[in-house]
């Protein structure tokens, strides 16, 4: 009985001694925990997109605050292509012309309206660098994703930029069926 009131105590007392411990500063674990929580970010960037029937040059702006977005993409000459807005359920596109479009799935809307394949909602994680937790991912010698394959998608991060302290992507590709989008950020905007 003494031997078993003994095992007790000692286990007892090993539970209370227990401390988590925090992911080491640098690691892609902390790097991970920190992007799950980065959720008011804005970026700027360059967008190549190939699909079967065009090819093209657009400038991205992107602001994301929380679980809603906006995402702007004008032409060489600063001409609106689209603006994409979720507030909540709601998704808006307004096309070049200024007409209003609504909708509750974004990727569907901006297929149906412009031919183009673009996995929006994944990429609001995708373009910090933060993989889904189904996704097939490859990492660099750093630890930080190379490539992801999730949604029939092909990633492939061709760098990253340190910015307030977090590694996030300034370039990369991205493939499906016969879309091609390359992406090149040139402006971080963390919040």
């Amino acid at each position: 009985m003494r031997i078993i009131l003994f095992v007790l105590a000692l286990l007892w007392l090993s539970g209370c001694a227990y401390k988590a411990e925090r992911a080491p500063a640098g690691s892609w674990l902390a790097q991970k925990n920190s992007l799950a929580q980065l959720e008011q970010w804005q970026l700027s960037a360059r967008l190549g997109i190939i699909t079967a029937d065009e090819r093209g040059s657009l400038s991205l702006f992107w602001r994301q605050n929380s679980d809603d977005y906006r995402m702007n993409l004008t032409n060489v000459v600063g001409k609106r292509v689209f603006d994409l807005n979720r507030r909540g359920n709601r998704v808006q596109l307004i096309d070049s012309e200024g007409r209003q479009h609504q909708a509750t799935d974004a990727r569907e809307l901006v297929q149906r309206l412009t031919g183009w394949d673009l996995p929006v909602e994944q990429l609001s994680y995708w373009i910090k660098g933060l993989p889904g937790p189904t996704d097939l991912v490859t990492y660099d010698q750093h630890g930080r994703p190379q490539t992801i394959n999730a949604h029939g998608w092909q990633l492939r991060y061709l760098g990253y930029t340190q910015i307030e302290g977090l590694w996030l992507p300034s370039r990369l590709d991205l493939s499906h069926q016969g879309t091609k989008l390359r992406l090149a950020i040139n402006q971080w905007e963390l919040k």
